[in-house]
């Protein structure tokens, strides 16, 4: 395994509770992109030096496992807890791909965890830069230093925001979540837009805490998709599937857009800069979108 770059699909992230030693157990045979072992929200006070310790086991076993999740990934605690740097020492071994760096609230808290990170591959002879970082987006503040905390260390591969229901940032907000989403567009527009600005390729959506609600799951997935967004964080195994779903492309997607780029290309071999193409008019702008979502489905593929 290695850190995420732009040919990781990370469509689903499942968490998974890292005081929860059955759930912890589970890692390996997860079918989402990536097992998000948590240290933080869903672990009590009192069991966050023995979830580190399950979680230790948890990223060996499911990095040894054939199938299962292609990346390997760890919620620390923030670091105004206090309790940054004894989560990373206890996580940091083969098999970890990156951490979800929780309520980051300027760049200097990005260096803080780049410089831990930093530490502990040195002292333990793992690669230089190997651990890659997403940035949980969950409050007014980051969401204003988002493109600062982008750029704050080459290890940043993405951005996850926490456009969760009545959670961190809804509260630093002030705001009400609403099921058509209108009320954090601004902050999911702007959070996306920073990523995209600063290149990064892995910018992830939120929770959605209606468990049996899957039809609201997959419109709210789907909302963040037309915005840009890759993947989302799922809270249970159900929203998996809709999330793969979701954030891969269809195979209408790709019939359409093979056929856009060739009909282009045959076009430029007879020195033509734009052609009709099922009754609209097409240029190279267009076929490199088109390229894009054509990557974006061999990665996936290669991924199954």
């Amino acid at each position: 395994m290695a850190r995420p770059d732009i040919d990781t699909p990370l469509r689903s992230m499942l968490f998974i509770p890292g005081s929860s030693e059955k759930m912890v157990g589970k890692g390996p045979t997860i079918e989402a992109d990536a097992a998000l072992f948590d240290l933080e929200d869903s672990v009590a006070p009192q069991m966050k030096e023995a979830a580190r310790e399950l979680v230790r086991a948890g990223i060996a076993e499911t990095s040894n496992a054939s199938g299962g999740p292609s990346t390997i990934l760890v919620r620390v605690n923030d670091v105004e807890s206090g309790m940054l740097e004894e989560d990373i020492d206890a996580i940091m071994t083969e098999g970890l791909d990156g951490i979800f760096l929780p309520k980051p609230e300027s760049a200097a808290d990005v260096r803080t965890a780049d410089a831990l990170l930093a530490k502990y591959e040195r002292e333990r002879g793992l690669e230089e830069g190997g651990v890659g970082v997403i940035a949980q987006i969950e409050s007014a503040s980051g969401v204003v230093h988002c493109y600062d905390i982008c750029k704050a260390a080459d290890r940043v591969v993405g951005v996850n925001l926490g456009s969760a229901e009545d959670a961190d940032l809804c509260r630093s907000l002030g705001a009400t979540w609403t099921e058509d989403g209108t009320t954090l567009l601004y902050t999911r527009s702007k959070v996306l837009v920073e990523a995209r600005a600063a290149a990064l390729p892995h910018p992830t959506d939120g929770v959605y805490m209606r468990l049996q609600d899957d039809d609201g799951c997959r419109a709210d997935a789907e909302f963040a998709k037309k915005l840009g967004y890759t993947g989302k964080a799922a809270i249970h195994p159900r929203q998996v599937p809709i999330f793969n779903e979701v954030y891969s492309p269809s195979e209408e997607e790709i019939s359409y857009y093979t056929e856009m780029a060739e009909a282009y290309r045959e076009g430029e071999a007879q020195g033509l800069g734009a052609v009709s193409f099922q009754g609209k008019m097409i240029d190279i702008a267009m076929v490199k979108h088109a390229d894009n979502v054509l990557a974006r489905a061999r990665a996936i593929a290669e991924r199954a």
